[in-house]
């Protein structure tokens, strides 16, 4: 789901959050829970303390560890570079030893005595002095005093070794009138202190926080109540706005599940940037919520984006929460292994995100092949010939240049497979019945063997269908692209010439100040152009009415080429200097001249398919 995205990932949890029963300190003594507390009215230099009341340790020694890796996020992020001033101290309060083992993990010494641990967390958003990978925005954390609290719980909780098993409760003391927003529901709540509780540390991980002044709605949609919580720093959207934009898409995603929430409670939790230097924008998603950090804009310039990454983030509660490996189901967090079915967790979650849309009519099958067609030549660009499943399995170091191709060759992989298991069974059959097949077959309770996973899909369905995947998931042979489309109507033109629309040959840069489209330079700028009166260092605002937000720039553009017919007058409207220095905001305007062009990758309806393409189209992109 790249669209304008620059950076999208998205984490893959596993099971639900049962809830234990409350326990005291000195429960905490016989080894119940883990007991952890955080005074948000009490940041001091950007960093909250943290602080552990220690579940019984039976072992002289014992190590704590913050995660190197969280689930999804594909990648080496070291939270613990962020923890500092680490202590432990047994009952009476004196400081037990310590010794810091790597960048995440700590060893205290005569651990049988530890009662409690503090230490300090800086947040990830804003802490240019620690050094390392920049951690994406939806992964980490922002700590603002008084405004806005982005708690991914990994940034903040950790573990000892061996106990991860052991259930936690978790303790936020809040400012005056601030909500925390999550998928969780708190054990204990009032106007100063929340209480929260799970059953062990993969849940908590799987449960992100949004404490602010809350603008929340609900909606009922499935038989689950969906929050959708919002932290706009300059107000200009709001939770019932965007609540409103998502409704028709949940309910689409509803019917596309079989017309009912495999869930009780999920939380989408918004944050909005008015950074002028944000370098990235996405999504991480958990079984039962999902964390957006994205540009601040107004609820309907947020529309699409919020609607193409939300259908993704959405289905997740398919696969990991119902279908998951091994790998994922007992995640290890400072030494993972990778499963080696992404091709399936990201690529067919992205593949439905976008099938469901035009299955059910939220947007035009143009629009979805020109989706495909981007998919292919991204894929293109890409190690195609890498077989899937290795790439998969190693995307954390050796590979870790192509996760991207999940989003592209993933979810091709997924057309591929539906439109097959579809050519099979008559049109009966598709990977919307085998992903309900397969939650049957497994659950949130029971992980697959990685090895197993393709025989029992096989099982599930028909004899070629493990071929197919022996060939093109297995093996280094290129999708069956041409094949597959034309069964359905659909030519597939590896490179074609056509006649698109053009905003006149300009050259496009970037003004970071303005966060800006601007004209580079007109060297080499077209009839229509010449007609506009562009003038170089133009900032382009709108084109036809459309606000060039650098999140929709693509899709803007991609429309306005292909649906924009000869003579149709276009309205461009540029910041432009004037003499004196002062902006000023121009519309220029001219009727629409097509050119040709190269377009590699095209994808048409086939004019005159036959009964059988028809009737396998309409089986695939028909409800």
């Amino acid at each position: 789901m790249q669209k304008a995205l620059m950076v999208l990932t998205f984490a893959m949890l596993m099971a639900g959050c049962t809830k234990k029963a409350v326990v005291n300190s000195s429960q905490s003594l016989n080894g119940s829970s883990y007991q952890y507390s955080i005074d948000l009215t009490k940041v001091e230099n950007d960093k909250l303390e943290v602080t552990l009341l220690s579940p019984k340790i039976t072992t002289d020694e014992i190590t704590f560890r913050l995660p190197k890796t969280v689930p999804g996020t594909y990648s080496t992020d070291d939270y613990g570079r962020y923890l500092s001033d680490f202590k432990a101290f047994d009952s009476k309060g004196n400081q037990l030893a310590t010794n810091k083992l790597d960048v995440n993990s700590y060893t205290i010494k005569d651990a049988k005595k530890l009662f409690k641990i503090s230490y300090k967390i800086d947040d990830t958003w804003d802490s240019p002095e620690i050094k390392g990978t920049k951690i994406f925005e939806p992964t980490g954390s922002d700590i603002v005093a008084g405004k806005e609290f982005s708690i991914n719980t990994h940034c903040f909780f950790g573990y000892f070794d061996g106990m991860k098993q052991v259930p936690y409760q978790v303790t936020f003391t809040k400012p005056s009138g601030f909500y925390g927003s999550t998928s969780l529901v708190a054990k204990n709540s009032n106007a100063t202190t929340d209480v929260f509780e799970t059953e062990n540390y993969m849940n908590l991980v799987d449960a992100p926080i949004l404490y602010t002044q809350p603008d929340t709605t609900v909606l009922k949609i499935g038989g689950a109540d969906i929050l959708v919580s919002v932290y706009s720093p300059n107000k200009m959207a709001n939770s019932k706005e965007i609540a409103a934009n998502i409704n028709t898409l949940l309910n689409a995603q509803k019917e596309y599940l079989g017309g009912k929430l495999p869930i009780k409670k999920y939380a989408f939790l918004i944050v909005l940037s008015d950074s002028k230097t944000m370098t990235s924008f996405g999504a991480l998603e958990h079984s039962y919520s999902s964390f957006y950090y994205l540009p601040e804009a107004t609820s309907a310039d947020l529309s699409q984006t919020v609607k193409d990454v939300a259908s993704h983030e959405f289905f997740h509660i398919v696969t990991p929460l119902n279908i998951h490996s091994e790998e994922i189901g007992n995640f290890d967090y400072n030494d993972p292994k990778m499963s080696k079915h992404l091709w399936m967790y990201e690529g067919l979650t992205e593949y439905a995100a976008g099938h469901m849309q035009a299955k059910y009519g939220l947007i035009d099958t143009p629009k979805y092949l020109d989706m495909l067609r981007q998919k292919i030549t991204t894929m293109k660009g890409m190690k195609d010939a890498l077989p899937f499943t290795e790439m998969s399995a190693n995307v954390l170091d050796k590979y870790k240049n192509q996760y991207m191709n999940v989003y592209n060759k993933g979810a091709l992989i997924g057309m591929c497979l539906d439109i097959k298991l579809r050519q099979l069974s008559g049109g009966k059959y598709g990977t919307q019945n085998l992903m309900q097949d397969l939650s049957k077959t497994y659950g949130k309770e029971q992980s697959f063997k990685d090895d197993e996973l393709f025989d029992k899909i096989t099982s599930l369905t028909f004899p070629e269908i493990r071929q197919f995947f022996a060939t093109y998931v297995e093996g280094k042979d290129p999708l069956p692209l041409v094949e597959i489309l034309q069964s359905v109507g659909i030519d597939y033109l590896p490179e074609a010439t056509v006649k698109q629309a053009s905003l006149g040959g300009i050259a496009l840069g970037f003004n970071q100040a303005t966060n800006r489209l601007k004209i580079a330079n007109i060297d080499k700028v077209n009839d229509f152009g010449k007609q506009m009166g562009y003038k170089a260092n133009d900032e382009l605002i709108s084109v036809n009415g459309e606000a060039m937000e650098m999140m929709k720039i693509q899709s803007i553009m991609t429309e306005f080429g292909s649906k924009t017919k000869e003579g149709d007058m276009v309205t461009v409207e540029v910041a432009r200097k004037n003499a004196d220095g002062k902006e000023e905001i121009l519309k220029l305007s001219a009727p629409a001249i097509l050119v040709e062009a190269k377009q590699k990758n095209v994808l048409r309806l086939v004019e005159n398919p036959t009964a059988e393409q028809l009737k396998l189209r309409n089986a695939w992109l028909k409800p």
